[in-house]
C-alpha cells in the first residue's frame, strides 16, 4: 500500500503505511488494537472470526507537552476497509459522560452513529456522514460509533478536554441500536433487535453545526484549537 501523508488534512506530522501510524516528532501515550474477539458482542454476525483487526486507536499524542499544557488530549482512530460479514468494520461504542469531544475526518469517509445515553431505549439517534476535511461534535453523553463504508483507510483525529474518561460500553445490548452493513452493494441500515424501541434516527448537517461554533472547514482542527 502506498503510504499516506496526512500533514496537509490534519496538519500533523503523521504517515499511515497500511499498518501503523508514524510520525518523525509526536509521541504518544499508547496505541490499542481492537481485534474481532474485543468486538464480538457488538457485532452482528456473533459467530465471526475474521477480520482479525478492527482497528487501531492511537491515545494522547503530544508534542513536547505541547496539548498537555493547554488541557487537551489528541487521539487518532484507524479503521481499515473491511467487512465483518455483511456489517460495515466499525469502532465500539463509546461515551464520554461530562465532555464533548471534536471529530475531523482526515483520510476517507465516514459513518458516524451516535445515540444519547439513557437507561430506556428512546433516546435521541444520528446516522450521518462525514468527508475528509470534515469536524464532527459529539455532545457529552453521546454514545459514538465510527463505520467505516468505503474501499479506502478511514482516519480520525479526536480533540478532547484531557479530563474526559471515555467508557467502552453497550455489549450486553449487542451495541449501537443500528447496524451499517453491504447489501446488493449499497449501505443499509437495520436495526439491532436488541433495541425493542429504538428511535428513528436522523441525520445532521455537520458543517453547519461546526460553522455556528466557528469550527471552520478549511483549516485542520488542530490548528483551530
Amino acid at each position: 500500500m502506498t503510504k499516506i501523508d496526512l500533514k496537509k488534512s490534519s496538519g500533523l506530522s503523521l504517515v499511515y503505511d497500511g499498518e501503523q501510524l508514524t510520525s518523525p516528532d509526536l509521541s504518544f501515550n499508547e496505541s490499542l488494537t481492537f481485534t474481532v474477539d474485543e468486538m464480538r458482542p457488538q457485532l452482528l454476525n456473533k459467530d465471526l472470526t475474521s477480520p482479525d483487526v478492527f482497528y487501531l486507536k492511537y491515545r494522547t499524542l503530544d508534542q513536547d507537552g505541547i496539548y498537555e499544557k493547554k488541557n487537551l488530549r489528541l487521539n487518532v482512530y484507524v479503521i481499515p476497509a473491511n467487512l465483518a460479514g455483511i456489517e460495515y468494520v466499525k469502532t465500539k461504542a463509546s461515551r464520554i459522560a461530562k465532555y464533548p469531544r471534536i471529530l475531523e475526518v482526515v483520510h476517507g469517509s465516514a459513518t458516524l452513529m451516535m445515540q444519547d445515553y439513557k437507561e430506556s431505549e428512546e433516546g435521541d439517534i444520528v446516522i450521518t456522514s462525514v468527508k475528509k476535511h470534515q469536524k464532527a461534535v459529539i455532545p457529552g453523553n453521546y454514545v459514538m460509533s465510527l463505520i467505516n463504508p468505503r474501499s479506502t483507510p478511514l482516519i480520525v483525529t479526536e480533540v478532547l478536554n484531557l479530563s474526559a474518561r471515555e467508557s467502552m460500553i453497550l455489549d450486553e445490548m449487542g451495541g449501537m441500536s443500528y447496524y451499517v452493513i453491504r447489501k446488493n452493494a449499497k449501505q443499509e441500515v437495520v436495526r439491532n433487535p436488541a433495541y425493542k424501541f429504538a428511535r428513528k434516527p436522523r441525520r445532521v448537517n455537520v458543517e453547519k453545526i461546526a460553522d455556528e461554533l466557528n469550527i471552520t472547514l478549511k483549516t485542520p482542527l488542530i490548528k483551530q484549537i
